[in-house]
């Protein structure tokens, strides 16, 4: 007859082992699902990120074109006039000269701007068309193009004008040579109207290398990249593939997507390059092109699989433990194998703050610490992969998915009337200069010390990084006078500053005013223009 110690060790060892499988399998189900999470809401934030960033430089350039477009209509005395008097056409084109020239001098990207008439009301060559040096960054004027040299369907001489003109709406121009300065560049182009009258165009131009080198800028995992296609998902740049090729013919399950779906938040699709299953993350850009991450399914599922193992072999050693506790001491082992697999359960379900009171001195407290251990690490791991999605890699101040994270929160607070709150926004001065003249490197670090400045005053729990040079600190519970005190601190410790390129930059705060704002976006626009404010006023200085 075998006896009761034998019978309990039995059973001990039965349902440690059945229970070990049960929940060692829920836990790498669970643990897989929610690594594979983090790594789709990793690659789509690294896609996000690089397309608001490129979108910013596409808005500003069509805020540009718009403020040109707007003036040149304004300041139109009449069709005839312009038409019948050449002075006043000489004095009308070069007073939109004047304001593209201001204008075009601070918008990032561009390498053009330019008006060209109507070819019925003003010639063949009226206009102005000025092009940056690239050795001076100063923008000077060439010789406009003769119109009635070439055809209307001449893409790489006179597209900029004959596809807007003939779309008759504000067009973003896909990537194209144009001959006539040889720069291959996507442009925005503006037909203006006066009285139902085509009067001409306005536009800029951006050098596409510019583009690509930004997009050039993303690596993810170990090989993971980002290139570019046009709407139609044909690849316009990429160092891995060859332009012209639509990725639709690499994947089953991008051929019949719509592109709305494609570009869904926290989607990946499945396809193979060169025999390599890769995933893709997508999002559009303001000019109808869509930027892409891809990276080699084998890293993404690299960190999931070690990790699978690792918590596979402390699963085979607990067990193993359990077992040899059970054959001596089994009458002892009952009460702390309930606290354990009790234990088990609760971080199979996710909770990794488990609490385990047994402290003895044996095989026991050993599989107790290995637990602890286990819930730690798994912790520590899963806690360092969130925060991936929340701090900038650059600055390790938070990032703009944290500022979108609190501008929610503090959208539903407007909302039920119960929040006070302050917005700084802060803008470094100069940085696109110090990038094209001494280097990215030191214009990361120029980038870092004003972070850093920020944090000496704001606190890291205020400062969020939305843009290459834009800062946003939120504060809750301050008067007008405190915002001005913060923006003297801020100025001074810039001023302190030891890097051997002094920061500059513009700052600007308000304070939410219930009885005025409406929501957020009022509160973040009065920031935004008293900074703007603020730069120009340090402009005006210098």
């Amino acid at each position: 007859m075998k006896s009761i110690q034998t019978k309990i060790t039995s059973l001990i060892i039965i349902g440690i082992v059945v229970s070990s499988i049960i929940i060692g399998g829920v836990s790498i189900l669970s643990f897989k699902y929610a690594m594979n999470k983090n790594s789709a809401e990793i690659m789509n934030i690294t896609c996000s990120d690089k397309a608001r960033e490129l979108n910013n430089v596409f808005v500003r350039i069509e805020q540009s074109v718009e403020i040109m477009a707007k003036h040149a209509i304004d300041n139109l005395e009449s069709v005839e006039k312009l038409s019948s008097d050449k002075e006043y056409l000489q004095e009308y084109t070069k007073l939109i000269e004047e304001l593209g020239q201001t204008i075009v001098e601070e918008t990032e990207g561009a390498v053009a701007v330019y008006i060209r008439f109507n070819p019925d009301i003003a010639g063949y060559k009226s206009g102005f068309f000025k092009i940056k040096n690239p050795d001076t960054d100063e923008f000077n004027n060439v010789e406009l193009t003769d119109l009635s040299l070439y055809d209307e369907d001449d893409m790489e001489h006179v597209g900029w004008y004959y596809i807007p003109v003939s779309n008759g709406e504000p067009t973003w121009m896909q990537p194209y040579h144009n001959d006539n300065i040889d720069i291959y560049m996507i442009s925005y182009v503006i037909p203006i109207y006066k009285d139902g009258t085509l009067i001409g165009i306005v536009g800029m131009d951006v050098d596409f290398d510019f583009i690509t080198d930004k997009t050039d800028e993303i690596h993810i995992f170990d090989t993971g990249h980002a290139f570019l296609t046009d709407n139609n998902l044909c690849v316009l740049h990429s160092e891995h593939y060859e332009k012209g090729v639509s990725v639709r013919d690499f994947s089953d399950e991008l051929k019949n997507a719509e592109l709305s779906q494609i570009a869904y938040e926290n989607s990946l699709y499945e396809h193979k390059h060169h025999g390599e299953d890769t995933k893709l993350a997508f999002q559009p850009l303001e000019n109808d092109m869509y930027i892409v991450v891809a990276a080699p399914v084998d890293e993404i599922n690299a960190n999931t699989n070690a990790l699978i193992s690792e918590l596979g072999i402390i699963t085979v050693i607990i067990v193993l433990i359990f077992v040899c506790v059970a054959v001596f001491i089994a009458n002892s082992i009952v009460k702390p194998l309930k606290e354990l697999n009790s234990a088990a359960m609760e971080i199979a379900g996710g909770n990794l703050d488990v609490e385990l009171s047994c402290a003895s001195q044996d095989e026991v407290g050993t599989l107790t610490e290995s637990f602890k251990y286990t819930a730690k690490e798994l912790k520590s791991r899963i806690d360092y992969i969130n925060n991936l999605a929340y701090i900038d890699a650059l600055t390790q101040v938070k990032n703009s998915t944290a500022y979108a994270q609190e501008k929610n929160e503090l959208l539903q607070k407007i909302e039920y009337g119960s929040i006070s709150f302050a917005i700084f926004v802060v803008d470094i001065n100069v940085l696109k200069i110090t990038n094209d003249t001494l280097g990215h490197e030191v214009g990361n670090r120029l980038i870092k010390e004003v972070a850093r400045c920020l944090v000496e005053v704001f606190d890291y729990e205020h400062v969020y990084r939305v843009g290459g040079d834009e800062f946003v600190v939120i504060m809750k519970d301050l008067s007008d006078m405190d915002c001005t005190e913060y923006e003297r601190k801020f100025a001074q410790v810039l001023a302190n500053s030891t890097l051997e390129i002094k920061p500059s930059a513009a700052i600007g705060s308000t304070v939410y005013d219930k009885k005025r704002d409406t929501g957020y976006e009022d509160v973040f626009k009065r920031a935004d223009n008293n900074m703007y404010n603020n730069k120009q006023h340090m402009k005006n200085n210098i």
